[in-house]
C-alpha cells in the first residue's frame, strides 16, 4: 500500500453492447416470431411475446383470436359433423355446436354490468345469470326463475292505475 493513502486503480474497458451483426440477428428472430403469429393467426402474447402488449390489448387480442381465428374453424367442423354424422331424423332433433362462451366472457366488471342490465330489463332471470357463471340455482320459491323489470319503466297506461292503488292504500 502506497504511503499517503492513495490507491492506483487499473480498469479495463469491456463493451457491454453487442455488435451490429448480432443485433440484426436478434431483430430477425423477433420478426420470425411475429411472422409465425401472422401465418397461424395467433396473437403474439399467446406465444409469450409480450413486447407490445398491455393488459387491455391482451384481452382484446384474445377475444379477436376466438372470434376471427377459432370460430371460423369451429363453424366448419360443426357443419361437417351435422351433415356427415347425423341422420335425417337426428338432424330434426339434434344439432352440433361448440360452446366458446367461456372464451368470450370478458372481464368481471363487464359481465356483471351486462347481467345487471339483463335482469333489470327482464330478459334474464337470476338463475339464467347463475347458470352462465357456473353457480348453483336459486330455488324457484325464492324467486330464482322470476323475470323482473325496472319499476320506473312501466307502461304509461298502467302508471295511473299504480298511483291510484298506492293512493287508496295510503288513505285507509
Amino acid at each position: 500500500m502506497p504511503q499517503g493513502g492513495f490507491f492506483l486503480l487499473y480498469m479495463k474497458f469491456n463493451p457491454i453492447s453487442i455488435n451490429p451483426q448480432e443485433a440484426q440477428f436478434l431483430e430477425t428472430r423477433k420478426f420470425q416470431v411475429n411472422e409465425i403469429c401472422r401465418i397461424f393467426r395467433v396473437p403474439p402474447h399467446m406465444i409469450a411475446d409480450l413486447e407490445k402488449s398491455s393488459f387491455n390489448n391482451i384481452e382484446q387480442q384474445s377475444l379477436d383470436f376466438v372470434t376471427n381465428t377459432i370460430r371460423p374453424w369451429l363453424v366448419r367442423i360443426e357443419q361437417t359433423a351435422f351433415q356427415q354424422l347425423l341422420t335425417e331424423a337426428e338432424r330434426e332433433k339434434y344439432f352440433v355446436r361448440f360452446n366458446v362462451d367461456g372464451l368470450l366472457r370478458g372481464d368481471f366488471q363487464s359481465r356483471m354490468n351486462g347481467y345487471a342490465i339483463g335482469i333489470q330489463n327482464g330478459f334474464m332471470s337470476p338463475n339464467d345469470v347463475r347458470e352462465l357463471e357456473d353457480m348453483n340455482r336459486i330455488p324457484e320459491e325464492l324467486g330464482g326463475d322470476r323475470y323482473l323489470c325496472n319499476g320506473n319503466m312501466i307502461d304509461i297506461g298502467s302508471a295511473g292505475k299504480t298511483a291510484q292503488t298506492e293512493g287508496s292504500d295510503n288513505t285507509e
